[in-house]
């Protein structure tokens, strides 16, 4: 009976020491695969780009004009972030909130250095939210601010896919990427028609949102499922009012829509640039779709970045054109598009701790 008792005390403390070690193994096992993915797609496509055989580039050495379209690409990632920034500005003003050039730059940048370093792109928002709350927005404008940002942010992809599948459409002739994309752009209006519902009928939101919990607790995925229903619905009413908010201004919504093609087209135009650098001379609309199509094909693979999938997907789609610098071109453009986000919101981040040191010095020193 002593032993049973014994052993019974000391599992509460066995599981705690567990789950830890679980996760942190877990995370382990995901780097592990997220490193061999990436070396694994770099090593076909440079064997691949290194023996085929290409034309001789018998045009400019590297020159002026390349460095113009190297601005040209850095200009585009500006655009990218510039785009979002002002989104921010016109949520803190309509809603009545301190106007933070700042802040609007900073949750702009923190979310694309989130979106990537995470599986899925799912750590921008959640951070966002809790950076602008940080920095003393209410919790409804706090939360409404980031979720409109990326309702309207995916229907801006979504409506630039629409347009290139049906003008854009003969970019491309592999089958495997255009089903992907197709099947992408479907899995890219889940989640904000999800909050759109919310923002509607949180009730009816919440109905479905507890349909999917209980339904995840029935196979043991979840635990608690009537707690976590309760903050659900809790957690829908408050962005159903804030979003209400923004939504009763059609020329916001109209506005952050815009800006959100505006986000897109920058990004997606990164590979005109990129490959013109490199002495292909291939035509804006036709590099903006392939791209395009390179994005929605990948919306669907975990890995953070869409590490993998998206070199993988580029070099597939791109691997027809002459230039004989493709597989540097992939690197650049991998580089301006994924990594500068992760560099400048490292940079953003060094600043803000720099910047609390160096206060923190005064205030001892005061």
């Amino acid at each position: 009976m002593n032993n049973s008792t014994e052993a019974d005390n000391k599992a509460p403390e066995d599981i705690q020491f567990r789950k830890p070690e679980r996760n942190k193994k877990k995370k382990i096992i995901g780097i592990v695969v997220f490193v061999i993915l990436n070396a694994v797609v770099l090593y076909f496509t440079a064997k691949a780009d290194f023996s085929k055989e290409v034309p001789e580039y018998t045009g400019e050495s590297f020159g002026l004009k390349n460095v113009l379209f190297m601005i040209g690409a850095l200009c585009c990632v500006a655009a990218v972030l510039m785009a979002e920034t002002v989104k921010y500005l016109l949520m803190m003003k309509h809603l009545g909130e301190k106007v933070s050039f700042r802040n609007a730059f900073e949750t702009a940048a923190l979310g694309k250095y989130y979106d990537n370093i995470t599986p899925s792109g799912a750590g921008g928002q959640p951070f966002q939210i809790w950076h602008l709350h940080s920095k003393g927005y209410s919790a409804g404008a706090a939360s409404a601010m980031p979720l409109t940002g990326f309702v309207t942010m995916q229907f801006g992809f979504v409506f630039l896919a629409l347009i290139i599948f049906v003008f854009g459409e003969g970019s491309t002739d592999t089958l495997p990427i255009k089903i992907a994309a197709y099947v992408g752009a479907v899995f890219y209006m889940i989640a904000p028609v999800m909050i759109v519902i919310a923002a509607i009928s949180p009730r009816t939101a919440a109905g479905i949102a507890s349909f999917f919990v209980r339904a995840a607790s029935k196979i043991r995925l979840l635990k608690n499922p009537e707690t976590k229903i309760e903050k659900t619905k809790a957690a829908l009413e408050d962005y159903s009012r804030s979003l209400k908010k923004i939504a009763s201004n059609r020329r916001l919504l109209i506005s952050l829509f815009l800006l959100s093609v505006v986000f897109h087209v920058a990004m997606c135009s990164l590979p005109y640039f990129v490959l013109h650098i490199f002495g292909e001379n291939i035509g804006f609309f036709r590099a903006l779709s392939m791209c395009v199509f390179v994005y929605a094909a990948i919306t669907i693979v975990p890995t953070p970045g869409n590490s993998g999938a998206a070199e993988g997907s580029f070099y597939i789609l791109f691997s027809r054109l002459d230039t004989s610098g493709l597989f540097f071109a992939m690197l650049l453009w991998r580089f301006l598009c994924y990594y500068m986000f992760i560099i400048i919101g490292l940079g953003v981040y060094g600043y803000g701790s720099l910047e609390k040191l160096l206060k923190k010095k005064r205030g001892d020193h005061s």
